[in-house]
């Protein structure tokens, strides 16, 4: 029961975080949109949405703010978007990598002891002492680890300053590994796109919520995997 309350609380939780993260971008859009004649049907609206440059500073946000203190992984929204008819996904995806980049730079910047890193959302110490390890071992390459590890991309970037990496080569490496990985999502969903496309886009709502959910399955999981 203990556990079910707390999968429960988790999940209302980061769908909470989710809305307030995106809705100042929406309501910015729905602004600039407001002379819209009609009410659009929602997937139309969605559609709408990410193919406005109100879209574009979401995405750039979320990247920039899960370098820093963001528990969301930018591929969650990037991969749910590849079910909308839109063109400009891969505007998306530079936005994401510009993003990332700022994030990065500013993590540096900021330069946070490392006793404070497992203070933030959703870290815990084994977390930072893997990548400790991963770093001792492999240096900068340690940063190939991080997309399948289950260990926020936030620990690899308030460590690395305190290993003296080269900041312009660090982005690059982040930058490398992360399009590996979108490449890797990007032609699995590719594949599967052309049959349920049509599913997904008329059950877009229910599946969101859903994506959600397992979302924060899987965070609820690998956290406590590292306790």
């Amino acid at each position: 029961m203990h556990l079910l309350a707390g999968i429960v609380l988790n999940y209302i939780f980061i769908l909470a975080a989710i809305a307030l993260f995106a809705a100042p971008f929406y309501l910015w859009f729905r602004r600039a949109h407001k002379h819209t004649a009609g009410k659009p049907e929602l997937n139309r609206e969605a559609e709408d949405f990410f193919q406005s440059r109100q879209a574009n500073w979401l995405v750039f946000t979320w990247a920039f703010g899960e370098a820093l203190i963001w528990f969301v992984i930018p591929e969650f929204l990037l991969l749910l978007i590849i079910f909308l008819r839109i063109r400009r996904k891969r505007e998306l995806l530079l936005f994401d990598i510009y993003g990332t980049a700022a994030g990065t730079v500013v993590a540096y910047v900021i330069n946070l002891p490392v006793h404070l890193i497992d203070k933030l959302p959703y870290i815990q110490p084994k977390m930072v002492a893997q990548t400790e390890t991963w770093y001792h071992l492999h240096g900068m390459l340690g940063l190939v680890n991080q997309p399948f590890s289950g260990v926020p991309y936030k620990v690899f970037t308030f460590l690395a300053p305190h290993y003296h990496f080269f900041i312009l080569a660090f982005l690059i490496t982040a930058i490398l590994v992360r399009i590996a990985r979108y490449y890797i999502f990007f032609a699995m969903f590719s594949l599967i796109y052309p049959v349920l496309h049509k599913y997904v886009y008329r059950n877009y709502v229910r599946l969101f919520l859903a994506a959600v959910f397992i979302f924060s399955l899987l965070l609820l999981r690998v956290y406590q995997s590292y306790s």
